[in-house]
Formats: C-alpha cells, sequence, structure tokens
C-alpha cells in the first residue's frame, strides 16, 4: 500500500502513523510511506502512483473537486480556520474508498473509548 504524507505536525504524523497501521493490519498489505508537499502527493494520488494520502485539509479544499476526501480522523481550528486531519483516495475506487472510510470511523470510535 503506497501512502504519501503532507508536511504534518508531529502529533498528526503520530496520528495517521496509527490510522495507516491499521488499514495495513485490515488490508494485510504492507504500507510504504513517503512525504512531499500536498500538491506533490495528490498529484500522484491522481497519476495512481501512490493508493492513499493522509493531509490536513480545508474542509472547502478545491482538491474535492478531484480526489475523495473520506471523513477526517480529526477536525482542528487554528485561529478562526478549520482544517480536518484527513486521508484522500482517488475518484472511482468505491471498494476502497468505503475500506478507509470504515477504518476512519472505526478508529475514531476507538480513541473516544
Amino acid at each position: 500500500m503506497r501512502v504519501g504524507f503532507t508536511d504534518l505536525t508531529p502529533a498528526h504524523e503520530t496520528r495517521a502513523r496509527s490510522f495507516v497501521a491499521r488499514l495495513a493490519a485490515a488490508t494485510g498489505a504492507r504500507a510504504e510511506i513517503g512525504r512531499a508537499p500536498m500538491e506533490v502527493q495528490l498529484g500522484l494520488l491522481e497519476d495512481g502512483e501512490l493508493d492513499l494520502v493522509v493531509g490536513e485539509f480545508r474542509p472547502d479544499t478545491p482538491w474535492a473537486s478531484t480526489v475523495t476526501i473520506v471523513e477526517p480522523l480529526e477536525t482542528y481550528s487554528v485561529g478562526s480556520r478549520v482544517f480536518e486531519l484527513a486521508p484522500a483516495a482517488a475518484y472511482g475506487e468505491n471498494r476502497w474508498i468505503a475500506l478507509v472510510e470504515r477504518e476512519v470511523r472505526d478508529s475514531r470510535a476507538e480513541r473516544r473509548r
């Protein structure tokens, strides 16, 4: 499983790594994680070179028109701006997206316990 992290804060990278480990366990895949700026990672996702990108998105990100931004692992604010730590997947990969969504929901529920 090829995963791209955008420029994440240390706390968000820890959360993202935990999520990717959970997803890898659910799929039986080994995760290969790379880091690059958001524009680079999402371009690689669109080109089919990544299976997932985990980044810090604004809810109104223009990328939502070209990739599927899955529900967030967590939501936070910086001043008056809201951001979401969320995975993104390529459009059209419906079974993959459904699996990622399920793992996000389970991950969030587990953190609330």
